[in-house]
């Protein structure tokens, strides 16, 4: 019995139940609580600049305890939360406003040095541009904008953060994404195990007798895969498919891509992130997204996306 469930996970999952519920309730507060994480990741910042919760261990950067990838991917969400803002309602003043807000999150992500989270800024950026209803000459001479723009950041950020610069050209010149050997484990593990799995308890044993690594598979499907078999895999992806279809419904009938996005770079960051089925932060914007899109839905749309 142990082994058939992730304690953590199911009590994550209760508390998506709860929140969603009450954003489903009261839809009005969908936009305070966003509004309200990027507070907190402002805040994150000033604290982090005065040198307040910066810790090493075994020579690994740690923001409040934090692995820096996870932080990094926290940033790159507040960043796309924030530009988003400007990309539904242009003016000079806004813009203004929000790169002042948005360069504290881009300091954050490349102090991280983390290579998903940069990567997690532009793809989420991309899609916001690409959903953008507009002109297709206007999208695209935005599209263009943004290209030349990230690129003078990202050489930017290159030139001033050697750490990052030197584990992005080992990813290109060698194609390790620092989680190749852990995959190919896994993938092993799951051909062995594909109908019932190896229980909870069972994949880091797994994943040390077929890799040599005492850790889990930093991706989350495999990790489900490992631990639950077919059936668990399974239902993960019916329920990510069942609120895929309905931010797709909420995106037609508002034009607003941002939930879109924030799936996106939520379901990314799963997939590279060891123990993200555990992390607070991904279970939360699942718990947003549901309770923020399925008010403006009629029952009967809800029971054809169901």
């Amino acid at each position: 019995m142990k082994e058939s469930y992730n304690y953590r996970t199911l009590l994550l999952i209760v508390l998506m139940t709860f929140i969603a519920a009450h954003l489903y309730c009261k839809p009005q507060i969908s936009p305070v609580v966003l509004n309200t994480y990027v507070a907190s990741m402002l805040l994150v910042f000033l604290l982090v600049s005065l040198g307040n919760g910066v810790t090493y261990e075994n020579g690994r950067l740690l923001l409040f305890g934090e692995n820096p990838n996870v932080m990094g991917s926290k940033a790159a969400l507040a960043f796309l939360i924030t530009i988003s803002k400007l990309i539904n309602n242009f003016s000079i003043k806004r813009f203004i406003i929000i790169m002042a807000i948005c360069i504290p999150f881009i300091s954050l992500t490349a102090t991280s040095g983390s290579r998903g989270a940069l990567v997690s800024m532009f793809l989420g950026l991309f899609v916001l541009l690409f959903f953008k209803k507009t002109g297709v000459i206007t999208k695209w001479a935005i599209i263009v904008f943004a290209l030349l723009a990230s690129g003078m950041l990202i050489t930017y950020l290159f030139e001033t953060n050697p750490i990052m610069a030197e584990r992005f050209i080992d990813t290109v010149e060698t194609g390790d994404t620092g989680r190749n050997v852990l995959w190919d484990g896994a993938f092993n593990i799951i051909k062995d195990n594909i109908i019932i799995g190896s229980g909870f308890e069972g994949v880091k044993p797994k994943m040390f007798a077929y890799s040599g690594f005492y850790m889990k598979p930093h991706n989350v499907f495999l990790y489900i895969f490992i631990a639950c078999g077919l059936p668990g895999i399974i239902l993960f992806l019916i329920f990510l498919t069942r609120l895929t279809k309905l931010l797709f419904q909420y995106f037609r009938k508002s034009g607003d891509s941002l939930n879109l996005v924030l799936f996106v770079i939520v379901v990314f960051n799963m997939s590279k992130q060891g123990g993200s089925i555990g992390k607070i932060l991904f279970w939360f914007f699942f718990a947003v997204l549901i309770g923020s899109t399925v008010h403006i839905i009629s029952g009967n749309q809800l029971k054809k996306i169901g």
